[in-house]
């Protein structure tokens, strides 16, 4: 995955709270994205957002950052509706959140917005000093 090693040259705590989510979902064997221009999924995918900065100290910086599992099929069958729910699931248990919710996800090819399940994650990294 060229986009991971890209990320793990990063040097903005932002860039690297974003590493990290993604690492962590690899490491779980969930592939994500993080190009939104270029994201379709074909049936379905995840999609790392970009970090909000909500705290920060001398010695870390703590962002949310929006993670979605994006449908490509509407979820007007059971067996899609299940296939959504239970990788949202497998995301949610690699990341280690509690919540999610119903979405829908708008970009790259996509003319109409797609069904998704958004997650907020939240990512501790540590300051560096440079």
């Amino acid at each position: 995955m060229p986009e991971l090693a890209a990320l793990a040259l990063a040097t903005a705590p932002a860039a690297r709270a974003r590493a990290a989510l993604v690492q962590l979902l690899a490491d779980a064997g969930i592939e994500a994205a993080l190009d939104a221009g270029a994201f379709y999924p074909q049936p379905i995918g995840v999609l790392v957002g970009l970090p909000t900065l909500v705290k920060a100290n001398l010695s870390a910086r703590v962002f949310t950052i929006p993670v979605l599992v994006v449908s490509g099929d509407p979820v007007s069958a059971p067996l899609v509706v299940d296939r959504l729910y239970a990788l949202a699931d497998d995301v949610a248990l690699a990341v280690r959140t509690l919540a999610y919710r119903p979405s829908s996800w708008s970009g790259g090819p996509n003319a109409e917005p797609l069904p998704a399940v958004e997650l907020t994650v939240t990512v501790t990294v540590p300051e560096t000093g440079g």
